[in-house]
């Protein structure tokens, strides 16, 4: 289960305020290392991209156990969408 707080519609919604280039937790499987994904984000700084790094590997572990043997970096990359742990909290508070 998500182990940090969870965001929040409104949050999520301030996408549209962030950076042109914003941190984000990239999640990449070991065995293709051209497969990578946007676990969470997007982070005005690397100091709060760091602070949820733990909270955001235990939900992806959570989604899959086959995450754990994941590489997980922060990268600052241009782009604005929110990650998949908040694209789903998103989808997750509109069916409710």
């Amino acid at each position: 289960m998500h182990k940090g707080p969870t965001p929040t519609f409104a949050q999520i919604r301030t996408v549209s305020a962030m950076n042109v280039e914003n941190f984000y937790i990239i999640a990449t499987a070991p065995n293709e290392p051209t497969l990578q994904v946007n676990i969470s984000g997007p982070y005005l700084t690397r100091q709060a991209a760091e602070a949820d790094l733990s909270a955001a590997i235990g939900e992806a572990v959570d989604l899959d156990p086959a995450a754990k043997d994941y590489e997980y970096k922060i990268s600052k990359i241009a782009c604005q969408k929110p990650g998949v742990i908040q694209h789903m909290a998103c989808n997750m508070g509109q069916r409710l």
